[in-house]
């Protein structure tokens, strides 16, 4: 094991030692948000950094205003993501009646909404928790402070010490969980509701698509 390795562990373990009894729930609070973070980024899949789906949209409507839904499906193919694979699921249902392709795409929508957005609030959950445990540590160690002052006075700063290092760690522990779950589930929240828009923009080409077909019989 290297220095720098050897460090980082003992750092650490001091700052968990440190900590005192609320670090364990600061941990958790971390540990959850991170989990449901990466889960829904594993949901949205190669969708969550997908940049030109856009043009297969354009292409998608392109081939649908021309009356070529194969091609449209086709156009669709290149793309891995959940909403390509929802677009040719509702493209192969266009032949439906309209009121079946509705009730189709209206469900569609719905569900969409439900597993992207499944357990994500607990990410925002947890990182108020994380925080809000930190001012607890905060709250502990100063109580154990001003114990210690009661029982031996202030002369010795070493008696002092634990309780000043567990409110400080214990906060500064909170926050380091806080901030990155913030950023990051917002990051998350603007992706979701860019794929949300995709997808209905896509649904509304497919309902188009059917309603020029009933046009024309």
């Amino acid at each position: 094991m290297s220095d720098a390795a050897y460090i980082f562990i003992e750092s650490l373990r001091d700052t968990w030692q440190n900590g005192g009894p609320v670090m364990l729930p600061i941990l958790l609070s971390g540990c959850f948000g991170f989990f449901f973070l990466f889960a829904a980024w594993m949901r949205i899949g190669s969708g969550f950094f997908s940049r030109d789906f856009p043009k297969g949209l354009e292409r998608m409507q392109v081939h649908l205003e021309n009356g070529d839904r194969k091609e449209a499906r086709n156009a669709l193919r290149k793309y891995p993501g959940f909403v390509a694979k929802e677009l040719r699921l509702a493209l192969d249902k266009s032949d439906a009646e309209e009121k079946d392709l509705k009730s189709y795409l209206t469900e569609r929508l719905l569900r969409t909404h439900r597993y992207l957005e499944k357990g994500t609030y607990l990410i925002s959950v947890m990182a108020v928790t994380a925080p809000l445990l930190g001012l607890l540590g905060t709250v502990t160690g100063m109580v154990a402070t001003f114990k210690t002052i009661t029982l031996y006075g202030n002369s010795n700063p070493i008696l002092l010490a634990d309780g000043i290092s567990e409110a400080l760690i214990t906060t500064q522990s909170g926050l380091l969980i806080a901030f990155p779950l913030t950023l990051l589930k917002q990051r998350l929240d603007d992706r979701m509701e860019y794929i949300k828009q995709q997808l209905e923009l896509g649904f509304t080409f497919i309902w188009n698509y059917k309603e020029k077909r009933k046009e024309a019989l």
